[in-house]
């Protein structure tokens, strides 16, 4: 099991949204990240993947 510490005081914060190519069917991902070398407060980024131009599955 992995561990890690947040920085004192953290707060989750909006991220950057990444959006789809195209206008189809769209799906929202909200992907956590946090790299604790750099200090900074963890966010969520957000993704839209088109469903129809995309295959079964997401890299």
């Amino acid at each position: 099991m992995a561990e890690f510490r947040l920085p004192k005081n953290s707060v989750v914060k909006k991220g950057e949204t990444h959006k789809a190519q195209t206008g189809g069917r769209l799906k929202q991902f909200k992907v956590y990240r946090y790299d604790p070398d750099t200090g900074e407060n963890p966010r969520y980024d957000t993704f839209e993947v088109d469903l129809d131009e995309c295959g079964p599955m997401v890299a």
